[in-house]
């Protein structure tokens, strides 16, 4: 073999040798307990979804109230809610702030664009893009807060919004820290790093759980209480607070059932299952993209699985008993068997 035919043979070796290495395996149920077909329709395609709502093209914003009369102006989407409030951003860092009957009522233009945002009384709390956490009153329209945290070069497209804590405020950074702000002095009182790196470490999940706060980056959820802080790394997708305990997603198809320390106390695998939304009541039910809900008991003992009407490849937004996707609906409380 001369060195011309040796090197094409070595080439296509290499070319079918790297197909068959990154060829996709997909969620294959053993078994589906029904089919689960749509309720209803929406007045429009859905264009954006976040943790706290999703965004319709014709300018409706759904919340976990559902989907309201209440709209933004078009080019805008929507981040979340408080006390009748709406708050929604543009590409070109505007923010404004409506009310429940579509009527603006306070808009400004940041440096960077809006990561995320959250609102309480006058307070508006903002993370931008650039990494800067900031707490501005809407009512004299001034900045209580600054604070510019390391250069992030990429970020994950959830982000989790600033959390009000009675006399605290808990910025999620995008380089994977929590600041907690002291409201009364408008001084950070302390910093924890759940997981800091110049790629895909912003804070992805943070809520409260008991006396504690739970948060997660996609490598590693934190449990912090007044005396301990607890940690769990895996390739996170997601994290769900239940009463007692907490459900962990991960890449890989796996669902963690852990205390409220993080400590495993059972798992279940889901082979090849990528997972894309969750809610949580007498069961968590999980959307998986290849086109599945799978139904599971909170002690992860038994789960169903349904199939849905299409494959997940856009946007998606749940709410406690509902799973909008494009400009469809279903109801997860009553899924039609067939």
């Amino acid at each position: 073999m001369n060195a011309f035919k040796f090197l094409i043979a070595i080439l296509s070796f290499l070319v079918l040798f790297s197909g068959c290495s990154t060829k996709r395996q997909y969620f294959e149920p053993t078994q589906v307990a029904g089919r689960i077909h749509y309720d209803g329709t929406l007045p429009a395609s859905i264009i954006d979804s976040g943790r706290d709502g999703a965004t319709l093209e014709n300018g409706q914003i759904i919340t976990k109230n559902g989907l309201l009369d209440v709209k933004i102006p078009i080019g805008f989407t929507f981040l979340g809610t408080n006390d009748e409030r709406y708050i929604a951003v543009s590409r070109d860092s505007n923010l404004i702030i409506v009310d429940k009957n579509s009527k603006k009522v306070y808009e400004k233009k940041f440096d960077s664009i809006v990561a995320s945002a959250s609102l309480k009384d006058n307070m508006l709390a903002v993370v931008l893009g650039n990494n800067t956490s900031m707490l501005v009153d809407i009512q004299k329209d001034v900045k209580l807060f600054e604070k510019k945290g390391d250069t992030v070069y990429a970020h994950d497209s959830k982000i989790a919004a600033p959390y009000f804590l009675t006399e605290l405020l808990i910025y999620p950074t995008l380089d994977g820290k929590l600041l907690i702000l002291d409201l009364a002095t408008h001084k950070v009182i302390r910093d924890v790093v759940v997981k800091s790196e110049k790629y895909f470490s912003n804070i992805i999940y943070l809520n409260v759980l008991g006396d504690r706060l739970v948060a997660a980056t996609k490598k590693r959820v934190v449990s912090i209480n007044p005396k301990t802080m607890t940690f769990l790394d895996d390739e996170i997708k997601d994290v769900v607070i239940l009463k007692n305990r907490v459900l962990i997603l991960t890449k890989d198809g796996r669902v963690l059932l852990t205390d409220a320390d993080l400590k495993v106390l059972k798992e279940k695998k889901y082979q090849f299952a990528s997972f894309a939304g969750t809610i949580h009541g007498k069961f968590a039910y999980i959307v998986e993209r290849g086109g599945y809900l799978i139904a599971v008991d909170l002690d992860l003992i038994s789960s169903n699985v349904y199939k849905l009407p299409d494959e997940i490849d856009s946007f998606i937004y749940t709410t406690d008993d509902k799973l909008f996707y494009k400009d469809r609906y279903f109801k997860f409380t009553r899924p039609n068997k067939k």
